[in-house]
């Protein structure tokens, strides 16, 4: 990625503290377990506020307040259709986060296991 805010590639270069600021937001965004549920099924497809919260079990105005932090941190996008707001994902590279991060958890969660089983 080139531009005004690529990521440095030597470790002595410093981060922008906008860049900085950004990786913040978005790591905070995720902290939390419904949001990712519903960040993880946007990684599919486009939906709905009330089918984003029949699929993490949560009421309308429950979901409402997550997306609405979600949008608000940039991590999400929004597009009116009729009566109904559409919600996705930016693009390609905002599910890849998304899969590439849970991906992470997973093998961290492998190792954990490999290492609770040699314990024994």
């Amino acid at each position: 990625m080139t531009g005004e805010y690529s990521v440095p590639r030597a470790r002595a270069e410093i981060i922008s503290s906008d860049l900085l600021d950004m990786t913040v937001t978005v790591l905070k965004t995720l902290s939390d377990p419904l949001r990712l549920q519903m960040l993880w099924a946007l990684c599919d497809r486009d939906l709905t506020l009330s089918e984003l919260a029949q699929l993490i079990g949560v009421s309308p105005t429950v979901a409402g307040q997550l997306l609405s932090r979600m949008r608000t941190a940039g991590v999400l996008q929004t597009e009116k259709s009729g009566r109904h707001v559409i919600y996705s994902m930016h693009d390609e590279l905002s599910r890849q986060f998304i899969r590439q991060t849970l991906d992470f958890a997973a093998h961290r969660l492998e190792l954990q296991g490999a290492s609770d089983s040699t314990e024994d």
